[in-house]
C-alpha cells in the first residue's frame, strides 16, 4: 500500500494549515478536518491512505477516532500527535503505540520530523504481517 492521500485532524486551524501546507508542498494530498467527528463524516465521502490527528480535542478525543477507525477503516493508517495536556504528552503517545498507530509526533515538531514519520509509516505498510 502506498501513501498517496492524507486527513490531517486537528481541533486548531493554525495547525492543520501548516501540517497541510508542508505534506502538500511534500506532494501528498492533503484535506483537513477540525474533529473527530468532522474526520469520520469526510471519511464517508472519501476515502484516505493515512491520518494524522490530535490526540487532544474537544470534539471527540484522538483516541474515540483511532477506536472509530480500526472498526469501521481497518486499513486506514494512523499517525497520532499531541503537545500534552494534563498529564503529559509522552504519557499520550505512550498510550498510542498502546493501540497500534502507525507512528506518533510530539509536538511541537519540525517538517522533516512529519516526513520521517510518515516514511516510517510506509515502511511499516510495506512489512508482511
Amino acid at each position: 500500500m502506498v501513501i498517496h492521500s492524507i486527513l490531517v485532524v486537528d481541533d486548531d486551524p493554525l495547525i492543520c494549515n501548516l501540517i497541510t501546507r508542508n505534506l502538500g508542498s511534500a506532494g501528498y494530498s492533503v484535506s483537513s478536518a477540525g474533529g473527530a467527528r468532522e474526520a469520520l463524516r469526510d471519511l464517508d465521502r472519501k476515502p484516505v491512505d493515512l491520518i494524522l490527528t490530535d490526540l487532544l480535542m474537544p470534539d471527540g478525543d484522538g483516541f474515540e477516532l483511532i477506536f472509530a477507525l480500526r472498526k469501521s477503516y481497518p486499513d486506514v493508517r494512523v499517525i497520532a500527535m499531541t503537545g500534552g495536556g494534563c498529564v503529559g504528552a509522552d504519557t499520550y503517545l505512550t498510550i498510542a503505540r498502546g493501540i497500534r498507530v502507525d507512528g506518533i509526533l510530539h509536538k511541537p515538531f519540525m517538517r522533516d520530523q512529519l516526513l520521517e514519520a510518515l516514511e516510517a509509516a510506509k515502511e511499516r505498510l510495506s512489512v508482511p504481517a
